[in-house]
């Protein structure tokens, strides 16, 4: 929220030692760590206020309420200890490093959720069947709604904390934080309702809802964090990212089939960069580990970059491009193309290669009739076609 903005600014200032560096991973850990104390220790202030409370009065919503912020405390423990496995080196076990903890964490996260969201329900159901009255007193409400405020700030802090290193784990641990709102709002109005209306058994229907919205969050946090760790598909800003890195040294006019592994704090970048053929094998060769140290540089990891040789663009050639070009856009299963290449076989016939690009929806058993449809269009289109040579570009590549 950003009433909050500059008190957080300030916090982190205060806190994280060279804040502004969050390309840096152990600042990015520094971020992690602070964003995980201080959630440990406002949340435990917080979990002591309610479920007081909530004894106090009897309530089976307000410990329900209690309970999950206890879930909040064992997800900001969890996201200190993600931080620390993060932290550690690469060994011969794992010589990626330890950074997909970070996937991790969210998984251990939702079954914490879905664990309170069972132990309450049964809970919630029990004061719906055999309600007993619940102790209110006209302060309770609002007490209440104070640590809601408290909440929203917590929240605030640590989604800005995230979202300054770009880090799922401590984004998904402030969403958590900024549930608050809605269900302490929702078991407040269940306590006055209740109250003036003497039917305690309000209390458990209120308590059934949040435990439903911890089921609820448990299956959808769930559900997200199983993607990265099959191999998600990385978002279209890192891959503009890589392309614009690259492309920024002199030499690479362009990239293609970007392969992008994501270790949380590093990433694993393969690409083919395209560079003119006349600078010489050596020269590109040069090139080459330029690009990878830009790369390396920017997303922290390590870059594999292979040369494509961009043949010189004669008229023939081009004419031959066009030509070959004009016969793609025929095909609306094949939405670009790159690498191509005329290779001569003799003085009277040539070999054309080319790597395309097909269209989302299109499924990999009709990639062989792709590229014998194009073959056979090349082939009766294009004189002195020996034959041709297409490679269609995996999915996992960009």
């Amino acid at each position: 929220m950003f009433i909050f903005d500059s008190i957080n600014r300030g916090l982190a200032r205060r806190f994280i030692r060279d804040f502004d560096e969050t390309g840096n991973k152990q600042v990015r850990i520094r971020y992690g760590m602070f964003a995980g104390w201080f959630s440990i220790v406002v949340t435990s202030i917080l979990f002591i206020i309610r479920i007081t409370l909530g004894v106090m009065a009897g309530s089976i919503s307000v410990i329900a309420n209690a309970f999950h912020v206890l879930s909040h405390l064992a997800n900001s423990i969890i996201l200190v200890v993600t931080f620390v496995v993060t932290g550690k080196p690469a060994t011969a076990k794992n010589p990626f490093g330890h950074g997909r903890m970070e996937h991790i964490a969210p998984l251990i996260m939702s079954i914490v959720l879905f664990v309170s969201g069972f132990q309450m329900a049964e809970t919630s159901v029990h004061q719906i069947l055999n309600p007993h009255k619940v102790n209110y007193w006209p302060a309770l409400p609002w007490i209440l709604l104070a640590t809601i405020v408290v909440k929203q700030w917590l929240s605030s802090l640590v989604g800005y904390l995230g979202t300054r290193v770009e880090s799922r784990v401590i984004r998904a641990n402030a969403a958590h934080h900024n549930l608050e709102a809605v269900m302490t709002g929702a078991v407040i109005a269940g306590l006055v309702a209740g109250h003036h209306f003497h039917h305690p058994e309000i209390d458990g229907y209120i308590g059934v809802a949040v435990s439903a919205w911890l089921l609820f969050l448990g299956f959808r946090n769930g559900r997200d964090a199983i993607v990265p760790l099959l191999g998600q598909a990385p978002g279209k800003d890192i891959i503009e990212r890589i392309r614009s890195t690259a492309r920024s040294v002199d030499g690479v006019e362009d990239v293609h089939e970007i392969i992008v592994h994501d270790y949380g704090s590093m990433y694993l970048i393969s690409l083919h960069a395209e560079i003119p053929e006349t600078l010489g094998p050596a020269r590109m060769h040069e090139i080459a580990e330029r690009c990878e140290n830009a790369l390396g540089r920017v997303f922290g990891g390590i870059a594999v970059c292979h040369t494509d040789p961009l043949m010189e663009r004669t008229p023939e050639i081009q004419a031959l491009e066009d030509l070959f070009s004009s016969l793609l856009s025929r095909l609306d299963t094949v939405e670009a193309y790159h690498d191509f290449r005329v290779i001569a076989e003799s003085a009277e016939k040539i070999i054309i290669a080319a790597d395309l690009d097909v269209a989302e929806g299109v499924d990999e058993s009709d990639h062989e009739h792709i590229v014998k449809n194009l073959e056979h269009m090349v082939l009766e289109t294009i004189p002195g076609v020996a034959y041709c040579s297409f490679y269609i570009t995996p999915r996992f590549a960009y």
